[in-house]
């Protein structure tokens, strides 16, 4: 049976950092699997949509939709055989429109996770200032009530998310006071005790 943990975060809250820390820290084996990732090489794939992956959130949301099934797809495959730690947003802001959900009901259904594990960092400066030094990513600029509105919808999708797959959600704060490695720390217990249930 396929293996899924997700976690999700908006971008600037350590998320990627701290999933790569805690796989290198667990006993759980599993592989990491990067949503946007897979959805930049179909684009690519799908006569060159975009060129860079910051341009996906650009693309009309029917397109998106048709990626995020291929992907979702290609992952449920990989997750027959080993376990699945999808690294994804719940929700992408997709100016001027609004938000767009990472996992429409179609996608969460295919993907059926076992664990939704939800990044966080409070106050919204913190996650600004974040963004802000990191120049590698083309990141839309937000405010400070914008992010803390999308963190808030990031926890409404995440439930949504789990009426349609049973997942069990977990909620790590990953806050510059308290230190990189408490939030690892939480993240390695929810790994270890996820290969314990698919063990």
């Amino acid at each position: 049976m396929p293996f899924v943990v997700v976690i999700t975060g908006i971008p600037g809250v350590g998320k990627s950092t701290i999933t790569k820390l805690a796989l290198k820290k667990t006993r759980a084996k599993f592989r990491l699997v990067n949503f946007g990732d897979l959805m930049f090489e179909e684009a690519v794939n799908m006569g060159g949509l975009v060129k860079h992956r910051d341009e996906m959130r650009k693309l009309d949301p029917l397109t998106q939709k048709e990626l995020q099934l291929k992907v979702a797809q290609r992952i449920v495959e990989i997750a027959r055989t080993e376990p699945v730690l999808l690294d994804t947003h719940a929700t992408i802001r997709t100016p001027p429109a609004g938000y767009l959900l990472g996992f429409p009901r179609e996608v969460i259904e295919i993907l059926n996770p076992n664990f939704i594990v939800i990044i966080e960092a409070a106050p919204p400066s913190e996650i600004l200032g974040r963004r802000l030094r990191d120049l590698k990513r083309d990141r839309d600029v937000e405010t400070e009530e914008q992010i803390a509105r999308h963190q808030d919808l990031n926890r409404a999708a995440a439930v949504a998310y789990a009426m349609h797959s049973n997942a069990l959600i977990k909620i790590i704060e990953n806050h510059e006071d308290k230190g990189l490695e408490e939030a690892v720390n939480e993240l390695v217990k929810v790994l270890d005790l996820a290969v314990s249930e698919y063990a």
